[in-house]
C-alpha cells in the first residue's frame, strides 16, 4: 500500500468511525455474513489498531463506508426497484380483474374434489 492509498484508507476509517459513533444508537438488527480470510484479516486489523471496538463494529463501519461511497448507485437501484414493484402490482391487478386467477383456482379445486384425493390417496388408504 503506497502513501496515497494509506492516506485514503485512514480518511475512510476516520469518516466511518465518526459515522459509526453517530449511528450507534440507531442500530436496528443483526446480520450474519460469510467472509474470506482476507476480509476477516482486514476487519481484525481495524480492531487491533483500536479503530473499532470489535469485529461487529469494524464490519458495520466498512459497510457504511461502502454504502456512502456508492450511494448514487444504490439510489438508482432503489428507483428501479420501486418501478418494478409498481409494474408487478399493475400486472397482479390486471390478472385479478380478468378473472383468470379465480377461474384457475376454481378449476384446480374442482379437479382435487373430483378425484376425491385426500391425504391417503383416492381410495382413502
Amino acid at each position: 500500500m503506497d502513501n496515497n492509498q494509506r492516506t485514503q484508507f485512514n480518511q475512510m476509517v476516520e469518516r466511518s468511525i465518526e459515522q459509526a459513533s453517530r449511528n450507534l444508537s440507531g442500530t436496528k438488527g443483526v446480520v450474519s455474513v460469510r467472509l474470506s480470510q482476507e476480509e476477516i484479516d482486514i476487519i481484525d486489523q481495524l480492531v487491533f489498531l483500536e479503530l473499532a471496538k470489535n469485529r461487529s463494529d469494524a464490519t458495520a463501519m466498512l459497510i457504511r463506508e461502502g454504502i456512502r461511497t456508492h450511494q448514487s448507485l444504490l439510489d438508482e437501484i432503489q428507483e428501479y426497484t420501486a418501478e418494478l414493484e409498481r409494474v408487478k402490482a399493475k400486472i397482479q391487478q390486471s390478472i385479478r380483474n380478468s378473472g383468470l386467477l379465480t377461474r384457475l383456482q376454481s378449476e384446480i379445486g374442482s379437479e382435487i374434489e373430483g378425484k376425491g384425493e385426500g391425504v391417503n390417496g383416492p381410495d382413502g388408504k
